[in-house]
C-alpha cells in the first residue's frame, strides 16, 4: 500500500478496460498524454507492460488480465464504500438502480415490483435494460441485477463467489391460436406438430418448441418454425393465422388486451422454467438494495 498510489487505481481499471489509451483517457476525463504518462507510471510500478500492441491495437498482457478483475471488483467495492449510508428511507430517499430483464420479466413480474415502489418509494427510480451479457455487467457494476430464466446464465452465477442468486418463481409455457382455429378439445403433440409454430428464439438457450420436438422425437409435418425476437409480438402474429404461438402462460394473463386469441388445452407436459434474481455480492449490506430485494421477493 505504502509503495503504490492510490489515486493511480481508476486509471489502471480503465486502461484494463478499455484496452486503449485514447479510450481510457476519455473515461476518465484526462487528455491523452496524462494518460499515457499514468500508463508509464503503472509499467514502472509493476514492471511489466499491461497493454501489449498486437498489429495496430493493444491487448492486454498475461499480468494484465490477472489484474483485471480484482482491479474492477476493488474500484467497485470502494465504491459502495464511499457512497454507502446507514439508513434507507423509502419515503424521502432518492436512488436509482438499474435492471436487467427481458420483455417477458418486466411485462409479467417487474410491473408489479413497480407498482409497490411508486407506493413505498416515490421518489425512487429504475432503469430497465434489455438483456445483453447480464452476468458480465453484473460483475462489471454497470447493472445493480439481472432477472433471467436463462439456465446457463443461472448455473454459471450459482458457481461465481462474486455473485448472489434468489429464486423468484417457475412458469411454465402455453400454446395460444386464434379464435376461428381448427384445434379444439384436449390436443395431442402429434395435432400440435401438424401446425406451424411462432416462438421467440435467444442466444444460447435451447427454446421450447426445439425442446418438445426433440424429447418426444416429433418432427412439424407443416414445416414451418418462425422465430422472434422477443414474445411480446408473437401475439399479433398468430392472431388470423392457423399458426400455434409458444409463450409463457403468465403473458396471457398480464395482457388480457390480446383479444382474439385462445390458450389450447394440451394432453402433455409442456416446458417450464425459473426465473431467479442475481445480483453482486457487495450489496449485501446496502440499505437501499436490501430494501429493493424485499420488495422483489415478496412480490413473487
Amino acid at each position: 500500500m505504502k509503495d503504490f498510489d492510490l489515486n493511480l487505481l481508476a486509471s489502471l481499471d480503465a486502461l484494463l478496460a478499455e484496452k486503449n489509451v485514447t479510450r481510457a483517457a476519455k473515461k476518465m476525463h484526462v487528455t491523452q498524454s496524462t494518460m499515457s504518462g499514468i500508463l508509464r507510471r503503472l509499467r514502472d510500478q509493476f514492471d511489466d507492460e499491461l497493454l501489449v500492441r498486437i498489429g495496430r491495437s493493444y491487448d492486454l498482457s498475461p499480468f494484465a488480465q490477472s489484474l483485471a478483475i480484482s482491479v474492477r471488483q476493488t474500484i467497485l467495492q470502494i465504491d459502495s464504500t464511499i457512497s454507502a449510508k446507514p439508513l434507507f428511507d423509502p419515503n424521502k430517499d432518492r436512488r436509482k438502480f438499474r435492471i436487467m430483464a427481458s420483455d417477458y420479466s418486466t411485462t409479467v413480474y417487474l410491473s408489479t415490483v413497480f407498482r409497490r415502489i411508486e407506493k413505498q418509494a416515490p421518489y425512487v427510480g429504475y432503469d430497465i435494460l434489455p438483456i445483453n451479457s447480464p452476468l458480465e455487467h453484473v460483475r462489471g457494476g454497470t447493472v445493480d441485477l439481472c432477472v433471467t430464466g436463462n439456465p446457463l446464465s443461472q448455473a454459471e452465477a450459482a458457481s461465481d463467489q462474486l455473485l448472489r442468486m434468489d429464486m423468484l418463481f417457475s412458469e411454465s409455457y402455453c400454446c395460444i391460436v386464434d379464435e376461428d382455429h381448427p384445434l379444439r378439445g384436449i390436443v395431442t403433440l402429434e395435432q400440435l406438430f401438424e401446425y406451424p409454430h411462432v416462438m421467440a428464439q435467444f442466444a444460447g438457450v435451447t427454446m421450447q418448441t426445439s425442446e418438445l420436438r426433440a424429447t418426444n422425437h416429433m418432427r412439424n409435418r407443416a414445416g414451418a418454425v418462425r422465430t422472434v425476437p422477443n414474445f411480446n409480438v408473437i401475439p399479433a402474429l398468430v392472431r388470423g393465422s392457423g399458426s400455434v404461438g409458444i409463450l409463457p402462460a403468465r403473458m396471457m394473463e398480464a395482457a388480457p388486451g390480446w383479444s382474439g386469441l385462445r390458450m389450447l388445452a394440451v394432453a402433455f407436459e409442456m416446458p417450464s422454467f425459473t426465473e431467479y434474481l442475481i445480483w453482486h455480492s457487495r450489496f449485501a449490506y446496502d440499505p437501499a438494495f436490501c430494501w429493493l430485494r424485499d420488495v422483489m421477493l415478496g412480490a413473487a
